[in-house]
């Protein structure tokens, strides 16, 4: 069976790791039924989408914020993409990788619900049944092991980096926080959690695939960002709610991959 699968790797499996054609690394999460991106995505992934399909909004490359490089390297995660680019971006991924016979025919990539990204970052049991009624109600808990503020090497956040090369905004870093990064940095910069997952904590915030409230438009942003430093914002439990056509420079998305048509 494995031979006839191209030859080189296994179909994916619900309990094991994944590696995609674009070097897309997927690991099981304790509490769904999806294989996680370990890495946000990168703009290195997203070019081979703008290069596949000429309609898609360029608008994410060379991103400046404040007339500095939002995003700089293809290792970076891609950012000033919406929610519906990065539908966009999953479903063609889906059909790429079927197609190439890399994922089965009920396979299929989409974004991670709400409650498959608080899985991921450690938080089970939320109370609430809407990600608004489950926003920022775990109190004291963030996604590195400890109490704020964050101890060296958490995450890229708004730090001391980031006042340097900002100055006007220096009032917003965390004090004696510094990352070296006063922007973006490349994915898996810093270390990953239990589940072996990158950047769950700050870089930028992520899609989710969920409507913040019943009957709205508006969708979930989860993980914080390169210029939060609020401790409120950067809990684990906490959540944004933005039109799903809206872009950011601090706002990019990580996939999950649904084996078997196991959870849709």
């Amino acid at each position: 069976m494995v031979k006839n699968w191209l030859g080189k790797r296994p179909p994916p499996a619900p309990d094991a790791p994944f590696q995609n054609r674009l070097g897309m690394r997927f690991v099981p999460v304790r509490g769904t039924s999806v294989l996680f991106s370990m890495w946000e995505t990168r703009n290195r992934d997203y070019v081979a989408y703008a290069k596949a399909n000429r309609s898609v909004d360029m608008s994410w490359r060379n991103v400046v914020w404040k007339g500095v490089a939002a995003s700089p390297g293809a290792d970076h995660p891609v950012v000033h993409v919406s929610w519906n680019d990065a539908n966009g971006f999953c479903e063609w991924l889906t059909c790429k990788e079927r197609w190439e016979r890399v994922i089965g025919p009920d396979d299929l990539f989409r974004l991670p619900t709400d409650l498959e990204w608080s899985a991921a970052v450690g938080l089970t049991g939320e109370a609430g049944g809407t990600p608004q009624e489950r926003d920022g109600k775990a109190p004291g808990i963030y996604p590195w092991d400890g109490a704020w503020p964050p101890p060296p090497g958490s995450g890229n956040f708004c730090d001391q980096t980031f006042a340097t090369q900002f100055p006007d905004k220096k009032s917003w870093a965390i004090g004696g926080y510094d990352d070296g990064y006063a922007t973006t940095a490349p994915v898996g910069s810093f270390p990953p959690n239990r589940f072996g997952i990158y950047d769950l904590a700050g870089n930028v915030w992520e899609w989710c695939e969920d409507s913040y409230e019943p009957g709205k438009e508006s969708r979930v942003l989860r993980g914080g960002s390169w210029i939060r430093s609020d401790p409120a914002i950067l809990l684990s439990s906490s959540r944004l709610s933005r039109d799903p056509s809206q872009r950011f420079a601090n706002v990019g998305f990580r996939c999950v991959l649904v084996v078997g048509g196991l959870a849709r």
